[in-house]
C-alpha cells in the first residue's frame, strides 16, 4: 500500500473541512437584527461568543450579524 505524502493528507484535509464547513449547526442567530433568525446557522459561518453577565452562556450569531468590536 502506498502511502501518502504531506500534500496529500494536506488536501484531504481541506475536503474535510470544506464538508463540515457546509453542514447546518443546531444553533440560531441570537441578534435582534438578523434578516432570517429562524433559520439555523452554517458551521463556516457560526460565531458563538461568551455573555459573562448574568452568568456565562453562550449565544450564537451568523459572522455577519455578530457583535461588532
Amino acid at each position: 500500500m502506498a502511502e501518502s505524502n504531506k500534500n496529500q493528507t494536506a488536501a484531504e484535509r481541506a475536503r474535510l473541512k470544506e464538508l463540515v464547513g457546509g453542514q447546518h449547526s443546531t444553533h440560531v442567530c441570537a441578534s435582534p437584527t438578523c434578516p432570517n433568525p429562524t433559520d439555523r446557522i452554517v458551521m463556516r459561518e457560526l460565531y458563538p461568543v461568551v455573555t459573562m453577565v448574568p452568568r456565562r452562556k453562550t449565544v450564537f450569531y451568523h459572522k455577519t450579524c455578530g457583535p461588532k468590536m
